[in-house]
This record gives C-alpha cells, sequence and structure tokens, in this order.
C-alpha cells in the first residue's frame, strides 16, 4: 500500500558526467501512484527524454506515456530535446507532477484493483474454534467394555507383584478381577509405595484390599509394567 508522501532516497542518475549544467534538485509526483519522490539530481541540460528515462525504473510508467505538469497544471511540453532548464525548473520551478496517460496502466487502476480484493471479516477465537470444530473429522468411537475386556493382559500380574504405573510410580498389586461399580472388564488394584493414589483400597465402597490412605489406586492391566524382581536380586 502506497502512502501519500512516501519519501525514497534520491538514486536517480544525474546527467552524464561531464555536463557543463547547473546541478538542480527536483521533487517529482507521480499522480496515479500517490507517491512523491524527493531531492532528485538532475541538471538544467538535462533533457526531457533523459529525464522520464530516469523516472521509468522508479515510476514503471513508459516515458512515452508521461505527461509533465507543474502543481498549479500547466504542462511542460516541448520535444525529448528540450532541458529542464528551457522549461524553468530548477532556479524557478522545483516541482514536477507526472500522470500516466496509459489507461490501463497500473498505476491508473489502483483504486479499482484494491475494490477487487475480497474482504475477510475477523473472526473472534469462539468463531475459529467452532469452525475448527465442524471441519474435524470424527474420532472413531472406542468399542464398549466387555467382561472380557483385558483379561488377557491381567492374567500376566498377581498378587503381590512389583509392577510400575504409566507415571513411574512403583506399587505393588493387591488385587485382580472385576470390580463391578468400575466400567466392564478386568481391573488391578495397586498399593503405591508414595501417598499419591486416591483411596485406601476401597473403591466406590467396594473394599478390594487395605492399604494406608491415598495409597491405593486401580488400573487397566496395560497401562502397568511388571517389575522383575528376580533380575534385581541377582544384580544386587
Amino acid at each position: 500500500r502506497f502512502s501519500k508522501e512516501t519519501k525514497m532516497a534520491a538514486v536517480v542518475e544525474p546527467a552524464a558526467s561531464g555536463s557543463s549544467g547547473m546541478p538542480i534538485k527536483l521533487d517529482v509526483v507521480h499522480v496515479g501512484l500517490g507517491m512523491t519522490f524527493t531531492e532528485l539530481p538532475f541538471t538544467e541540460d538535462t533533457t526531457i527524454d533523459a529525464f522520464k528515462e530516469a523516472l521509468y525504473p522508479r515510476t514503471g510508467t513508459e516515458p512515452a506515456n508521461m505527461a509533465l505538469s507543474l502543481p498549479d497544471g500547466t504542462a511542460i511540453e516541448g520535444d525529448g530535446a528540450q532541458t529542464l532548464g528551457m522549461c524553468g525548473l530548477g532556479l524557478g520551478a522545483t516541482v514536477v507532477h507526472v500522470t500516466d496517460t496509459n489507461e490501463d496502466s497500473i498505476s491508473n487502476n489502483l483504486l479499482n484493483a484494491a475494490e477487487e480484493v475480497p474482504k475477510v471479516e475477523g473472526k473472534s477465537d469462539a468463531g475459529f474454534a467452532a469452525f475448527r470444530k465442524a471441519s474435524a473429522k470424527p474420532r472413531a468411537a472406542k468399542p464398549a467394555p466387555t467382561d472380557d475386556t483385558e483379561r488377557v493382559e491381567a492374567e500376566a500380574f498377581e498378587v503381590g507383584q512389583r509392577v510400575t504405573t504409566a507415571k513411574g510410580a512403583s506399587a505393588t498389586v493387591r488385587f485382580v478381577g472385576q470390580v463391578e461399580p468400575l466400567p466392564k472388564g478386568w481391573w488391578v488394584g495397586i498399593e503405591l509405595d508414595e501417598p499419591t493414589g486416591k483411596n485406601d483400597g476401597e473403591v466406590k465402597g467396594v473394599r478390594l484390599f487395605t492399604c494406608g490412605e491415598n495409597r491405593g489406586a486401580v488400573s487397566r492391566p496395560s497401562t502397568l509394567t511388571a517389575v522383575n524382581t528376580e533380575e534385581d536380586a541377582d544384580e544386587l
């Protein structure tokens, strides 16, 4: 997006070396782009053709399509060989307006291009969350547990066995079987070494085993790992 007063460094090359003309600095305003190029260096004997060629890389307007004028609207006319000094630019006038006469040029269609850009309305986080939820693929529903859920996994544990939980806590197996108040399937009741559990061995009114407060927990067999105490003893 162009600002109405975009100031750019004076990088336009002056007249060719060896020119005897007096140095001048001009402010060039491109009407279509709404941009101002300040203090561009030239000499009074720079020709109109050379002036336009120097502006072309900065404005994008073809020299043949450049119409020059003073701020009051007075056209700067004459053949391309006429110099800036002959046009009264330099000590007198220091501002030149450039108009692109090509109706199909970008500079003459910036407003139309901006109007054609589709507007995107901002949405709150809640709106985005609703969109993401609506477009998310539904997750496959887990099958309902049955009496045989994790039966095979439970067969790997026995009361008194040492285990570790999914969180790395050490514990001892105190119960293996089904628990009526809990979902169907097989469970393992454990006594934790540290009081990081949820009960004392009683689960929803059913006493599975007895241990210290907050040292009891019930887990699915698949979340526990057996500890081989015989190998540990051999290492010691």
